[in-house]
């Protein structure tokens, strides 16, 4: 096999296994695919030391069917990284970010019209003394028989929709990921469960404000068939909904949007009883369970392309949404949390995007891009801005990437008038505020409408980096409303995408930049989490000065490769734990 190697440039590479976390699974399997021949090794009797210099050595290009895994195994088992990779899982959902078709069994039957039998591969998994027998052996070959078809395929469509430089950091990124998930994240079990007691507490709490709220309004009562105090389902909406109507108050949902503008006690209530219902229900004693034995950490699964703009996500579990009060938890003894994330980034490429004049001087002078947006709004002194018309000018201009119209921004304003007690804004009023921003920020809102048009016409869009995004065209023979939801739905998709997915573009970037920068400098110190453009790295204590000054200037150096004309910045924190 090491012979063949020297005489090839790309190979293929599959592993099978004993299960899928490699902290407690073994490499049963390694299979090497080189034209004309597939190796099948026998891993559990043959070492794999002679194969490690070739995917350590970028002179090769390894073609994997998703390659975390694989690199998960190889730094677990010997700590080494597999460089130069071609990933047909994550070239597919670059094609296909819709989230249809990346298994290895749908690009065999997509671009080799073949069907494979994937059933065999639970029998790796059921053998404790393993046996090799040929059904499996020829499995494990057709797998990394079919890489190198699927992958020139795949290099044509790539290469024709402008995205190779993409695919390239996609494919770098995916050993970073590996990284970080095997490095995993420390969690302070003990402080958790004080969190989630002192959640608990606050949950029936809340339950005993809400029927107290409404059995004491008196119009609660047997006509419900709800005989004691404690019948009412709180989590029903349609007992919410009959009991908000025999409070006087009619509503056709009760979902967030709609119950945060009703001005009554148990309309806040039931807000603050769903946010601790949903925190118990994600965060309580079953997110615990997800930690690994041997390790004491979370060993989540993140997802590079969680979404359709090229946005991370994460399961098993959701890392990202730990709430506020939990994040303390995230802490290790003599290593401390440096936490960085980029200021205002999607405002910064809006302007960029856009080129509006008004939009980028805000951000060169380092004014309150908020207070600047409002003086300039409604026409007044930097220094006369309210707090009230600089939350306006703050909704509009995050709400105005995602496609926020003046009947949302009218919901948003006064669900924050309702909680402090401020004016609320009528429908006309909130018209004329929004077209003052069009006006203040012309091209911001004509390069929106472009973009929007754009995305309708060719049925896609693309990010400064080259990421793009496909749409399907409405079918003309539907309703006209649904029609007409449908390419509204592309157009809104269309103006924020390349905000969005830029972003994320920004962000993996600055992930690998970071990655390697502490890598080559022999820091100790890795990145365990990753939100949206946040960055959170776990690095020991001596060197934490040193690590923030690395993330800062990685950060800073990957976004000013695609921004030229906005200044970049980036916060960053050293603390014992994680915090917002």
């Amino acid at each position: 096999m090491v012979s063949a190697l020297e005489s090839v440039s790309t190979f293929a590479i599959d592993l099978e296994t004993t299960g899928l976390e490699p902290i407690d699974s073994r490499i049963l399997l390694c299979q090497i695919g080189v034209p004309g021949i597939n190796y099948v090794i026998n891993a559990a009797q043959v070492p794999l030391e002679p194969l490690l210099p070739y995917l350590v050595e970028r002179r090769w290009k390894k073609i994997i069917q998703n390659s975390k895994f694989e690199r998960r195994f190889f730094l677990n088992k010997y700590t080494i990284p597999i460089n130069n990779v071609w990933d047909t899982q994550l070239a597919e959902q670059l094609l296909r970010p819709d989230g249809f078709g990346f298994s290895l069994e749908a690009l065999v039957l997509k671009y080799l019209n073949r069907k494979m039998n994937k059933a065999i591969r639970k029998t790796f998994y059921e053998r404790k003394k393993f046996v090799l027998t040929s059904e499996q052996i020829e499995y494990a070959a057709e797998d990394v028989d079919v890489l190198t078809p699927i992958m020139e395929a795949q290099y044509e469509q790539l290469a024709k929709h402008g995205m190779l430089q993409l695919a390239d950091l996609e494919f770098e990124l995916a050993q970073v990921v590996a990284s970080m998930e095997e490095e995993g994240t420390p969690i302070d079990q003990e402080k958790w469960r004080s969190k989630i007691k002192e959640v608990s507490i606050l949950h029936e709490a809340s339950r005993l404000r809400m029927l107290d709220i409404f059995y004491e309004s008196g119009k609660i009562d047997e006509q419900m068939g709800l005989f004691e105090r404690g019948g009412i389902n709180i989590s029903s909406p349609k007992q919410m909904k009959e009991s908000f109507k025999r409070i006087g108050i009619d509503v056709d949902s009760t979902n967030e949007r709609e119950i945060a503008l009703i001005d009554h006690p148990a309309a806040v209530e039931l807000l603050n009883y769903r946010g601790l219902d949903k925190t118990l229900t994600s965060y309580g004693g079953s997110f615990l369970d997800k930690i690994h034995p041997f390790t004491g950490r979370i060993h989540a699964d993140f997802k590079q392309l969680g979404t359709e703009t090229g946005r991370f996500s994460c399961r098993e579990p959701n890392m990202q949404q730990i709430p506020e009060e939990f994040r303390e938890c995230v802490w290790k003894e003599d290593w401390v949390i440096v936490g960085a994330d980029y200021s205002q980034i999607e405002l910064r490429i809006l302007a960029e995007l856009s080129g509006d004049k008004n939009f980028i001087e805000a951000f060169i002078s380092g004014e309150d891009l908020h207070k600047s947006t409002a003086a300039l709004m409604f026409g007044i002194p930097l220094d006369s801005v309210t707090k009230e018309q600089r939350f306006m000018a703050k909704s509009i201009n995050f709400g105005i990437a995602y496609g926020m119209g003046p009947g949302k921004l009218m919901d948003t304003i006064n669900s924050e008038a309702h909680r402090t007690g401020g004016k609320k804004h009528t429908f006309p009023e909130v018209l004329i505020m929004f077209e003052r921003y069009k006006t203040t920020y012309r091209q911001v809102n004509n390069w929106l409408q472009q973009a929007a048009n754009k995305a309708f016409m060719t049925l896609e869009s693309e990010t400064m980096y080259g990421r793009k995004r496909f749409y399907n065209r409405p079918d003309q023979n539907l309703p006209e409303k649904e029609y007409s939801r449908q390419v509204g739905a592309i157009k809104r998709r269309g103006a924020n995408s390349p905000i969005q997915g830029t972003n994320a573009d920004i962000t993996k970037l600055a992930m690998l930049n970071v990655h390697n920068n502490l890598e080559e400098g022999g820091y100790r110190a890795k990145i365990i989490i990753q939100v949206h453009d946040e960055i959170v790295v776990l690095a020991h204590k001596r060197q934490a000065e040193q690590v923030k000054e690395v993330v800062l200037a990685s950060m800073i150096e990957s976004a000013e490769k695609i921004l030229k004309r906005v200044p970049v910045k980036a916060d960053a924190y050293i603390h014992p734990f994680w915090r917002k």
